[in-house]
C-alpha cells in the first residue's frame, strides 16, 4: 500500500496532497471568478453576453489547466516539451488557422461595437442575408431567415459587410409601398384610395415629427414606359408589423382599384385568328 501511495505520490511535484490541495483551491477561486465575471458581464452588457461568457470560459479552463500541468509532473513535461517545439507548432498552426484568427478577432470587434445582437432583424448587405440573429459564437453568427433555414455566417464577412439593422428603431420604422397605375387612371384617386386604406389599418402609426406633414407622403417616384408608379410611406410600430401591413394593404388596393376604375398594368396578349 505504501509503495502505491509513493508511486501515486511521485506524480506530483510537491506530492499529492499538496498537489491535490493546490487544484481544489485554484478551482474553488476559479469559481468564485466565474461568478463574479457572470455578474459583471450581465450588467455592462446586458442584452447580449453570450461572446463575452464563452471567451471568459475558455480563459478560465485554459487557467485551471495550467494548474493542473504545473503540479503533475509528467504534464508538466508534456506541456515543456510542447513548448519547446512550439516554433515548428505555431508556424504550421499560424498557416493553418489565419482565417480562424480573423474571425475570433472580427468576433472580438463584434462584442465590443455591437452592431447588432440575439433577436435582431438584420440584412447583410451584398450578401443576400436576411434574418434574425439566433447566435454569435467566437467564429461566425447565426441568423434564421424568413423561410425558417440557418445561415452560419463568419464573423469576418460580418464586420466587414454593411449591416442594416432593422430592429434597432427609435421609434417607428418606416414602410416603402409601390403601385404602379396606368396613365390613363386619376393619380389624384389613387393616392386618396392608397391613404384612406392606410390610416384604417390596426398596425398602422402616425410616425410624423411634425404634424403639419402629411399623414401618409405619397408621390410619383417614377415614370416608366406603361406605368406611374407611386411610393407611399408608411409607419409601423416594428418590421414585423409593417411587413404584415404592406401585404394587407396591397390586397386590398386590387379591389379598390377595380371599384375606382384605376388600372394596375399588366402584360395584355392579343392572339388574332
Amino acid at each position: 500500500m505504501e509503495k502505491v501511495f509513493e508511486q501515486i505520490d511521485n506524480l506530483f511535484v510537491n506530492g499529492v496532497i499538496n498537489g491535490i490541495i493546490s487544484i481544489i483551491i485554484a478551482g474553488i477561486v476559479l469559481i468564485a471568478i466565474n461568478k463574479l465575471l457572470n455578474k459583471f458581464i450581465k450588467k455592462k452588457w446586458p442584452d447580449n453576453y453570450v461572446l463575452q461568457k464563452r471567451i471568459k470560459k475558455i480563459i478560465l479552463i485554459t487557467i485551471f489547466l495550467a494548474i493542473v500541468c504545473s503540479e503533475v509532473k509528467f504534464l508538466k513535461s508534456f506541456a515543456t516539451a510542447l513548448l519547446a517545439s512550439g516554433g515548428i507548432f505555431a508556424v504550421v498552426i499560424g498557416l493553418a488557422s489565419q482565417e480562424a484568427a480573423g474571425n475570433l478577432i472580427n468576433g472580438a470587434m463584434i462584442m465590443a461595437y455591437k452592431p447588432y445582437k440575439i433577436g435582431d432583424f438584420i440584412v447583410v448587405t451584398g450578401h443576400n442575408v436576411r434574418g434574425t440573429v439566433i447566435d454569435i459564437s467566437l467564429r461566425h453568427s447565426v441568423i434564421e431567415t424568413l423561410e425558417k433555414t440557418q445561415m452560419i455566417v463568419p464573423n469576418d464577412i460580418m464586420n466587414k459587410a454593411i449591416i442594416e439593422n432593422i430592429s434597432q428603431i427609435e421609434h417607428v420604422k418606416a414602410n416603402y409601398l409601390y403601385i404602379d397605375i396606368s396613365y390613363e387612371s386619376d393619380i389624384d384617386q389613387a393616392i386618396k384610395v392608397i391613404q384612406d386604406l392606410v390610416v384604417k389599418h390596426p398596425l398602422f402609426i402616425d410616425g410624423r415629427k411634425d404634424k403639419k406633414d402629411p399623414l401618409v407622403p405619397v408621390i410619383v417616384s417614377d415614370l416608366k414606359d406603361s406605368s406611374i408608379q407611386l411610393r407611399a410611406t408608411i409607419t409601423s410600430e416594428d418590421n414585423v408589423q409593417g411587413f404584415q401591413m404592406l401585404a394587407d394593404i396591397r390586397k386590398d388596393l386590387v379591389t379598390e382599384f377595380k371599384k375606382e376604375g384605376i388600372e394596375i398594368p399588366y402584360p395584355h396578349m392579343h392572339i388574332v385568328k
